[in-house]
């Protein structure tokens, strides 16, 4: 054994205080009073007992109680501990990882992951260091680097499976970048979770420097067999003025064993509509179509559950519906009374449910301002320029927002110059060309990558070189304009520009069977739908949304008013109607289920509702070689062992600090002086009665 300040040994001097107390006679002689003394010769008082030691155990305990109190302060430490501390590696620093993401909740795969969390935190040493990180498809530090085992434990049992996706590349960069912050020469990350192969792309660059050791622990299980509904769709339709849904839900087998008779339920507001029995294959998708049922008012909830099965999370959806928002539509023609002009263009559109298209036809001379008024799209079907459209009218109501399609024909014409209405057009105008010879022309170049032939892109998703162009009209595009389209002689098909909030496009030949016959192709329909879409700026309400995906509270809001959030699991929070920054605005949708937000202080009316739904790949249980994972991050197969660190030379100071014996000294010395007190009180209350 070493000391750390041998020099407090001195006070080792200080025992000599027990023996001087116990020499000295404690208790004092009766004096008698005398009226005169003088006379009377002095003889000196002698007594044997005070020169004797009568309680030697009192003396030991005394004298003990002392030297204990000196060797603490001496900072006592043995050499052999330290040594064998440093030979053994030192200390370590572990990151336990712990997945907590939805598919963590299959069977018991959670309550094996929290034992095996708890049997890393056991495996800690009195100087070792642990972090735990709870992970799904981001990760957080849950307990900062702590030895405090109880601390961790407590931890592990307090974390809950999340609705999260499965994420392994923010888990295993915030452990590199705890590891990296460590001074401890051990470091050591520790994986628990089901491995599910879609969490891993390898693509995450995540690489550990040597030295680090990654050790994995799989809770996953062979022959796991799993049902979800990973989406839904409606078909929507109108009968005696009144909105009828039409639901197919999809369904997925992820399991190895087929399928059969699992009741299939589609419950609206509460009402359970119908209940079918559906089989589906292994590894394979089937899906189920339910009967009708009337739309009556926004904010409709749904669900479709599918059986049951160890994950019960991903065997319902939830959605919400709401009336659907009819898209006003003003086509101008330019013959009067001449409604078949725009037959074919007008019956493309009425067909559409997605939306659903209001339809008004006027010609050129019979346009007024207010026909441009609260209009989506105005369509200038071969005509003039409206007269109704002049001094700006029509320039103002696409800067506006609003979507503005020339169909080009013989009667189209445009005003020149430096007029707003020129700067409005798409390019310089020229005269017709003529391609009747032979079989005529055909698009030859769509861009894909714009959202009118987007949907085009797939294979088999739209021929238009079947359709053949007769005639068209010549177009010089501007600087700034984009071509969406062009004829196979390389003149200009589809030209957009953009003014304002709003666009204009330009289709150089006609909708109708008088140019072309794009009319009586299967593309028609779509293309026309399309132009229609895009230049009203319309978007597909969304009927659900998908865990980890953020609400914009801020934009959907009427008014500025604070709003109620109340979340799946019943959780209340207040979300500002302002912010400087924005974020507060903001809602990011971590739970499964359906979210109420309501404005603050509102008591009556339906709140307005948000289904969220499991990320479709969760439900794929296929597990991952944890050795894959290991060798991507650290370049070894397996998990790599440790090689021992070589014996350094510890100082003293950090000797004596890791062993903290002065402690245990310490109190032992007052414990000693404790039990002296009681003792010595006895034996004074006894000697005073003898």
């Amino acid at each position: 054994m070493s000391f750390l300040t041998p020099l407090f040994f001195v006070a080792l001097g200080s025992l000599a205080i027990p023996v001087l107390i116990h020499l000295i006679q404690r208790e004092k002689k009766h004096v008698v009073q005398f009226p005169s003394l003088m006379f009377v010769r002095r003889i000196p008082y002698q007594s044997v007992r005070r020169r004797r030691i009568r309680h030697w155990f009192l003396l030991l305990l005394r004298a003990a109680a002392i030297a204990l109190i000196v060797a603490a302060f001496a900072r006592p430490f043995m050499r052999q501990n330290a040594i064998a501390a440093v030979v053994s590696g030192g200390a370590r620093e572990v990151v336990i990882l712990l997945d907590q993401s939805a598919s963590m909740g299959y069977g018991d795969h959670w309550t094996r992951a929290q034992n095996a969390a708890r049997a890393a935190v056991d495996g800690l040493g009195a100087d070792d260091k642990a972090t735990l990180v709870l992970f799904a498809k981001n990760a957080e530090e849950n307990m900062r680097a702590t030895s405090d085992r109880l601390r961790l434990a407590g931890a592990v049992n307090a974390a809950k499976v999340t609705s999260g996706a499965t994420r392994y590349g923010p888990a295993l960069k915030l452990a590199d970048s705890i590891l990296s912050r460590s001074a401890l020469k051990r470091r050591e990350v520790v994986l628990v979770s089901d491995f599910q192969k879609t969490g891993w792309s390898g693509s995450e660059e995540v690489r550990f420097p040597d030295g680090v050791t990654v050790k994995t622990v799989s809770v996953a299980q062979p022959d796991t067999a799993n049902l979800a509904v990973p989406s839904v769709s409606f078909a929507r339709a109108n009968f005696s003025g009144q909105e009828r849904i039409t639901v197919t839900a999809g369904l997925s087998n992820k399991g190895d064993a087929p399928l059969k008779d699992i009741p299939v339920t589609l419950t609206v507001d509460g009402h359970e509509i119908e209940t079918v029995k559906a089989a589906v294959q292994p590894h394979a998708a089937g899906s189920v179509t339910f009967a009708q049922f009337t739309l009556v008012g926004p904010n409709v909830r749904g669900s479709v559950r599918a059986g049951t099965d160890p994950l019960p999370a991903d065997n319902v959806f939830h959605f919400v519906l709401s009336p659907a928002v009819p898209v006003s539509l003003e086509v101008v023609n330019g013959a009067e009374g001449d409604r078949d002009a725009s037959l074919y263009l007008t019956k493309a559109l009425s067909i559409g449910t997605n939306p659903i298209f209001q339809i008004d036809v006027t010609t050129a001379s019979r346009a007024t301002p207010a026909s441009f008024d609260k209009r989506a799209v105005v369509i200038l079907n071969d005509t003039m320029f409206p007269p109704a459209g002049a001094s700006g009218v029509l320039k103002k109501y696409v800067e506006r927002g609003g979507g503005l399609l020339i169909v080009s024909g013989d009667r189209t014409s445009w005003p020149q110059g430096t007029t707003s209405e020129a700067d409005l057009f798409p390019g310089k105008l020229g005269p017709a060309v003529d391609r009747t010879s032979g079989r005529g022309g055909s698009l030859g170049f769509l861009d894909y990558s714009h959202q009118v032939f987007e949907v085009f892109k797939a294979p088999r998703s739209g021929d238009f070189s079947a359709a053949h162009v007769f005639k068209y009209r010549g177009l010089q595009p501007g600087p700034g304009d984009r071509v969406l389209a062009r004829f196979d002689d390389g003149a200009a098909a589809a030209v957009e520009r953009k003014i304002g909030a709003g666009r204009v496009i330009v289709w150089t030949t006609t909708l109708d069977d008088s140019w072309t016959d794009i009319a009586v192709k299967p593309v028609y329909l779509p293309l026309v739908q399309q132009f229609a879409r895009y230049l009203a700026n319309y978007e597909t309400p969304t009927s659900w949304m998908t865990v980890g995906q953020v609400l914009d509270l801020a934009a959907r809001a009427r008014t500025k008013a604070d709003r109620i959030v109340v979340t799946p699991s019943g959780q209340r929070s207040t979300q500002k109607g302002t912010s400087e920054s924005g974020a507060e605005g903001l809602l990011e949708l971590n739970e499964h289920g359906v979210y109420e937000i309501r404005p603050a202080g509102a008591t009556t009316g339906r709140p307005e509702s948000i289904a969220v739904n499991l990320d479709p790949p969760e439900s794929d249980l296929a597990p991952l070689d944890p050795g894959e994972l290991v060798a991507a991050v650290t370049g070894h197969a397996t998990p790599a062992v440790s090689e021992p660190v070589a014996a350094q030379e510890m100082t003293r100071e950090e000797a004596e600090r890791r062993q903290s014996l002065w402690w245990y000294l310490l109190l032992g010395g007052l414990l000693l002086l404790a039990v002296e007190t009681v003792i010595s009180n006895h034996l004074s209350r006894k000697e005073k009665f003898l």
